[in-house]
Formats: structure tokens, sequence, C-alpha cells
């Protein structure tokens, strides 16, 4: 999934979460979705966030190469427990964030490691989109759609600022 169609979908889903539970939508929230959207890809130098890590995602995909480790529900599960240390609701939007991209690339033709280190194996759904593929800009478009539709149905937009 190209980094935009992380964050849209990553945003989207942290809206159904915001209009589910007490959590708000805020700006700090929001922010933090977008970001922990992007760092999975930490392992991928030619991604978005790859390219503006002054080499860190060379030496983590060196070690773990790319869907490794960033894409496993270790990671993902220690993000969270950052955030009961740290419990700033831009820190909850991070690993939302997180956890929603990890989710995204679950549904991809790829699949991710989830359970990495005990099976390395990449899993996927069965329903699956192509990274770069017109699936992938219906997904996009979709999101969009829907963070639009929650931000006026749920009055989402009062709790930005």
């Amino acid at each position: 999934m190209r980094y935009h169609t992380h964050i849209a979908t990553s945003i989207a889903a942290g809206a159904g979460v915001a209009i589910q539970t007490d959590v708000s939508f805020t700006f700090p929230y929001v922010v933090g979705i977008a970001i922990g959207s992007l760092l999975p890809d930490i392992d991928e130098p030619n991604s978005y966030v790859g390219r503006r890590s002054f080499g860190l995602a060379k030496v983590i995909k060196g070690i773990f190469g790319h869907r490794g480790i960033t894409h496993s529900l270790l990671v993902c599960g220690l993000i969270f427990y950052l955030y009961q240390l740290y419990p700033y609701e831009w820190l909850f939007g991070v690993a939302c964030g997180y956890i929603f991209h990890v989710i995204g690339d679950f549904f991809s033709k790829r699949g991710v490691p989830l359970f990495w280190p005990i099976v390395r194996k990449k899993i996927k759904s069965p329903l699956t989109y192509e990274t770069g593929k017109p699936s992938e800009q219906l997904i996009f478009y979709i999101a969009i759609g829907l963070i639009i539709y929650f931000l006026y149905k749920y009055s989402l937009y009062s709790q930005l600022f």
C-alpha cells in the first residue's frame, strides 16, 4: 500500500474508533495516526518514511528485511505498551496508526509476518489487493469518502481543534 493510502485508511479507521469509543478525534490523535500509519515502512529505504530516515531504513532492512519485524504484532504491542507508560493522545494515535498499517498490509497480496519472530511466514487475508493497482486506488477513495462522511455525520470536525 502506498503511503497516502495508509494515511487515509488509518485516519478513516481512527475516526471509526473515535465514533465507537470514548476516544476524542482531536488534532494530536489524528497527527499521531498519520505518523503511526507510516512508521512500519521504516524498513524500506524507498518508502516515504524510509527516504527521510537518515539511513536508518537501510540498517533495519539489512537486519530484518522489508515487512519483517516492523510488520509484526510484537512491535504493535510494544508501541501500545509505550502508550500505557506515557498516555498521551498523540501516542495513542501513533499506536492506532501503526496497527492500522499492519492490518492494511495484511490485506495485500504479499501479506505480513504477524507472529514474527515465532513464525516468520507472511500471512494474508483471503481477500487481497495489489499495491499500486486500481484496487488500491479504490480503497484510497473509499477511505477519503469515509473520512468526510464520519466528519460530518458524527460532527468529528468539532473535536479537531
